[in-house]
């Protein structure tokens, strides 16, 4: 029975539970925030009427196309998986 649990442990820590490097853990949270501040950054953009400040909003979010672009392309080099995030849903060329 104790030969059990320890083999249920070792699936569930080793297979299940995959440990994350601190560099993917680093890489995959700087990919959700850009996204979550291009999601912000296009709301603002939606609901701006001052002309000063849509030039402000459009130069954010060519940075941070920049920005996403350059940390997927990380991602991918290091091969990390991003397929528990959710991956902005606009376009970043």
């Amino acid at each position: 029975m104790e030969k059990n649990l320890n083999s249920a442990k070792i699936f569930y820590y080793e297979v299940i539970r995959k440990p994350v490097k601190p560099v993917q853990d680093s890489i995959l949270l700087q990919i959700r925030d850009t996204s979550q501040r291009l999601e912000s950054a296009y709301s603002r953009f939606e609901n701006e009427c001052n002309e000063d400040l849509l030039d402000s909003i459009i130069y954010e979010i060519k940075s941070l196309k920049a920005l996403y672009r350059y940390l997927l392309k990380l991602a991918k080099e290091k091969g990390i998986e991003c397929g528990d995030i959710a991956v902005f849903s606009r376009e970043v060329i």
